[in-house]
């Protein structure tokens, strides 16, 4: 008897977890709950609050348990054609939610149909969006130029009211992931963007071409008018140096002998202002000026001034002579 009693007592637990089990249930918090009864549901049999909740024991009632957070389905693209008949395919992802648990239950009864219901539905209206739109505004080197934002509300608004209507969800968010090409438009669409990049590089070419020639012009044009205006200057300075000089000779006509004497005094300080010994005809002008035996005192090496020039001017027979 002392054997049996702790199998009597787990076979007791038992029995009561079993018939627990059978009337209870336990909704969490990021669920909801659709009690059936005899296979059938009402608006009312659904449960959002979480917790431990009663029911009758299978087959009178039955629950379908289904997950109330966000859910991401990715949804494979197909061929679209879009507005300018290029052919894109475009691939999505949707976010949903259950909004209405009893049409969920009634038309979908599991994620699994949901999601297979909702990417028929999204693949169909985004070919409706997509060829409305152009092909460069999908694919473009200019960022001003694509419309994905614009897309993806407008394929949101197009699909939100159906889903809610037909399936019980709440579509949240629609994003497009990738887009490609077929392989056999690709290369067709490569060479045209291509052209149209080479189209763009030769324009670039060309204006900067004209533009290169416009400054090329307009300095030609302002080195010319320096120029012109160097031509007068010198010009004027020529003519003010030969009205001077027209000046000086008519001083210089008044006695010749006196300006012919100054100029040889200016040319000898200019010639023995640096340090030199220098050998010249006594006969050349204006070393002319100078006796051929000066009475210049000798000093010795250190006694010299610093800045004098030795100076030995020697007549053309004194040199014949040596």
């Amino acid at each position: 008897m002392k054997r049996s009693l702790p199998s009597m007592i787990a076979g007791v637990l038992l029995v009561v977890i079993l018939g627990l089990y059978m009337v209870t249930y336990q909704v969490r918090s990021t669920q909801v709950a659709v009690v059936k009864t005899f296979d059938k549901a009402t608006p009312e049999s659904v449960v959002r609050e979480p917790g431990l909740k009663w029911k009758w024991p299978w087959p009178i009632q039955k629950v379908d348990l289904y997950d109330n957070r966000v859910q991401i389905t990715p949804i494979t693209g197909e061929e679209t054609s879009t507005a300018d008949k290029k052919t894109v395919i475009v691939s999505t992802s949707v976010g949903w939610r259950i909004d209405d648990p009893f049409e969920f239950n009634r038309i979908c009864r599991d994620m699994e149909t949901a999601e297979e219901n909702l990417r028929q539905r999204v693949r169909n209206d985004q070919k409706a969006v997509l060829s409305n739109y152009a092909f460069s505004q999908l694919v473009s080197v200019n960022p001003d130029e694509l419309r994905f934002d614009q897309i993806e509300k407008e394929l949101l608004a197009k699909v939100q009211e159906p889903a809610k209507k037909l399936y019980g969800i709440r579509v949240e968010a629609i994003r497009i992931d990738k887009l490609a090409l077929p392989s056999q438009v690709t290369e067709k669409v490569f060479d045209a963007m291509r052209k149209e990049r080479q189209a763009q590089a030769d324009q670039y070419t060309s204006e900067g071409q004209s533009e290169a020639e416009r400054i090329k012009k307009e300095a030609e044009s302002i080195a010319n008018t320096i120029l012109s205006f160097a031509d007068l200057k010198a010009a004027q300075i020529v003519a003010e140096g030969q009205a001077a000089a027209v000046a000086a000779n008519k001083v210089f006509n008044q006695d010749e002998a006196l300006a012919i004497f100054l100029l040889k005094l200016e040319n000898l300080g200019k010639i023995l202002k640096e340090r030199a010994t220098i050998i010249l005809d006594a006969e050349q002008p204006p070393f002319d000026l100078i006796p051929e035996k000066p009475p210049v005192r000798a000093l010795g090496p250190t006694t010299r001034p610093a800045g004098t020039a030795r100076l030995s001017v020697v007549s053309p027979e004194m040199v014949e002579s040596r």
